[in-house]
């Protein structure tokens, strides 16, 4: 999972370099030129969605997710492992079935535009799948490394 971490720490520092380019710029031209950018609103907005999703995925990629893990953490070694494995299980399946939900709701809105730039709302709302999908992926790695140190404690124990 090496390989991906580029390209996303890439994207992030791409994606939010031009939110705040973007964001200074309309500040210039309303403040400082008294001609307001009316378009830099839109784009901020698919932007920081876009910002949000992708480093929820680097934030899996990195397990720097929240998690009360003091409790498991306690227990012997195979048994917080078999739990862990269960957790992860079961988030997956859920982050699965939101991404599920999300590309519902991305296709119910492929044929809406936003006012200015006549955008698809479909690039906004497309996020929200493609950001689970990539947490999903990691999830899915963390409990296969989970198994085969699982596996590996019980060969050597």
């Amino acid at each position: 999972m090496k390989f991906l971490e580029k390209p996303i720490n890439w994207l992030l520092m791409i994606l939010l370099t031009a939110l705040v380019v973007l964001a200074n710029w309309a500040v210039v031209q309303r403040y400082v030129l008294g001609q307001p950018l009316h378009f830099t609103e839109e784009v901020s907005a698919m932007l920081l969605i876009w910002i949000v999703m992708i480093g929820a995925i680097a934030a899996e990629r990195d397990n720097q997710h929240l998690s009360i893990s003091f409790i498991v953490e306690s227990l012997p070694s195979p048994v917080a492992k078999t739990i862990n494995i269960a957790i992860g299980l079961l988030s997956l399946g859920i982050v699965l079935f939101v991404a599920w939900i999300g590309w519902q709701l991305t296709a119910s809105v492929q044929t809406r535009a936003t006012d200015i730039l006549r955008i698809s709302f479909f690039w906004t709302y497309v996020a929200m799948p493609v950001g689970l999908l990539g947490i999903a992926f990691y999830m899915a790695a963390q409990v296969v490394d989970n198994l085969k140190t699982l596996k590996k404690g019980d060969e050597h124990g």
